[in-house]
């Protein structure tokens, strides 16, 4: 039969109507907050300290007042705008010289300890605009990291609708609208190849996903952990396929197989190994000083006091909380538990220095990656379990970071709130899966929950969610207990009214003859 393109072009848009609405509606906004970003940016000072609004301010509600802290920062002109400008003047990274830069007869350092793929996009977005170039790149992958987010949400739920709402929780979240379009902060490109790498996984594409998250890697340090889950994967052997029957799906097609396959995984490792040689060219050439710039040069945070709260710029550690606890502690009646507390923050800020709480985060969840069977007959269910893992995996890590995180690396939690939004998909078992309320309300309650509270408290409700996932179970059963009168009684709505149409067609009919 022939095949007209007109025709197959108004299937696809009629197919996903919905999806191709969410994308407009969300180009739309982004082309706003954008926009006023660059008004505010080039507005917001001089070089090398342009910048938009930091995040900070209050509004009223409800008769309470609301302190926003949202913890903005002025990297992209005083970092991605000078390291652009060094290179492009012929100066190499990870170098002395490439680390000083003359603006206005004054010398700022602008040491640089990423690898090297996002030193080229601040290059390339330079050459686009001088003042705008690097952040629509930066944006542009925010937006692109949609189309993985819907493939992924819908190939685990086994429903586009879900993909959809997915989709949409994403592109309008605030973490996402407020780090990445606005501020223009670097989390964006690795998070696209990360999210890219394991929705080609899932369909089975091996080299493309080991490359695309090799691709991430070199982005930003933080994709390392996110090998572990690929590791776990391509160990195994790849699916294999029965003889195919009508009847079944294709999943059911498969066989069941967990065993190694070492041999491919070495094939697999030694593509990766030499994409990323190149992509490190020349800075591999001399390997000791490539690496430690990548790996150890931005160092972990120690804390100076224990009895203060740490400098506006330190990045944050799990110990800032018992120094927190500490300072209310003498401000109130509970000053009996001040040098626990300062005890307790010592010892943490210790074992988080020498990443000794990173290794407890990090090991049982990849022991949990490794075991995890990958039985062909349920590979949705495996992924499921998988993506899960790796959300709990990266949840660790940024938990217990030597170094600390600023607010602007949850911009990786996103994906996850938005695809791992109802704890049913993160089951190994389930059903094809439904659109439902929490789907699109949880991903702004996590969100918040992050971009509201105090910097030095927010990583107290990172532990949070961390609890929440790790008993989702318990968290859906408490859900489903209390919203069951009022599912019961929109049912018994919907029932009724069902029933009214029915019988007034029914009248109709029987009126008209019928």
């Amino acid at each position: 039969m022939k095949r007209y393109p007109l025709n197959s072009v108004k299937n696809t848009i009629k197919g996903n109507g919905l999806f191709i609405v969410v994308l407009l509606a969300a180009a739309a906004v982004w082309a706003w907050v954008f926009n006023e970003a660059a008004i505010d940016f080039v507005s917001g000072g001089a070089r090398p300290f342009r910048a938009v609004w930091n995040g900070y301010g209050e509004f009223d509600i409800f008769g309470y007042t609301i302190h926003l802290n949202l913890e903005g920062w002025a990297d992209h002109d005083y970092f991605y705008h000078n390291w652009a400008e060094q290179f492009l003047g012929g100066e190499l990274p990870y170098t002395p010289e490439f680390d000083t830069i003359i603006v206005n007869s004054d010398s700022f350092n602008v040491p640089y300890f990423f690898p090297p793929l996002y030193l080229y996009i601040c290059v390339i977005g330079k050459l686009l605009h001088p003042d705008f170039g690097i952040g629509f790149i930066i944006t542009l992958f925010g937006f692109l990291t949609v189309f993985p987010i819907y493939g992924i949400a819908e190939y685990l739920s086994e429903n586009r609708r879900v993909g959809e709402a997915a989709a949409a929780t994403y592109l309008f979240s605030p973490i996402v609208l407020y780090y990445t379009v606005f501020e223009w902060l670097n989390p964006a490109p690795f998070v696209f190849f990360a999210m890219l790498s394991f929705y080609l996984l899932m369909k089975d594409y091996r080299i493309a996903g080991a490359i695309s998250m090799t691709m991430s890697a070199l982005f930003k340090q933080t994709a390392f952990f996110f090998a572990l889950p690929l590791f776990a994967y391509l160990f195994r052997r790849p699916p294999r396929m029965i003889e195919q029957s009508n009847e079944v799906s294709e999943e059911e097609n498969h066989k069941a197989d967990d065993n190694l396959d070492l041999v491919e995984f070495a094939k697999i490792a030694i593509i990766v190994i030499i994409y990323a040689g190149i992509a490190s060219m020349p800075y591999i050439l001399d390997p000791a000083n490539y690496l430690y710039n990548i790996l150890q040069r931005a160092g972990a945070t120690h804390l100076a006091s224990f009895t203060k709260l740490p400098p506006s710029n330190s990045p944050i550690t799990i110990a800032v909380l018992f120094v927190v606890a500490g300072i209310q502690a003498e401000t109130t009646q509970l000053e009996a538990l001040v040098p626990m507390l300062q005890w307790l923050a010592e010892i943490l800020d210790l074992l988080n220095l020498y990443s000794i709480l990173l290794l407890i985060g990090v090991i049982p969840v990849f022991l949990l990656l490794l075991i995890e069977v990958k039985d062909d007959r349920n590979l949705r269910g495996y992924w499921r379990r998988i993506f899960y893992l790796t959300f709990l995996l990266m949840l660790s890590v940024h938990l217990f970071s030597p170094r600390g995180i600023y607010k602007y690396y949850t911009v990786v939690f996103a994906p996850f709130f938005s695809i791992l939004s109802v704890s049913a998909i993160c089951n190994r078992d389930l059903d094809k899966l439904q659109v439902s309320l929490p789907m699109l309300v949880n991903p702004f309650i996590l969100a918040i929950a992050i971009m509201i509270p105090d910097r030095n408290l927010y990583l107290l409700y990172l532990i949070l969610i961390f609890l929440a996932y790790i008993l989702k179970s318990a968290f859906s059963d408490i859900y489903n207990l209390l919203t069951r009168p009022a599912r019961a009684g929109l049912r018994l709505i919907l029932s009724k009214a069902k029933y009214h149409v029915y019988d007034q067609t029914e009248n109709t009919s029987r009126a008209d003859g019928y």
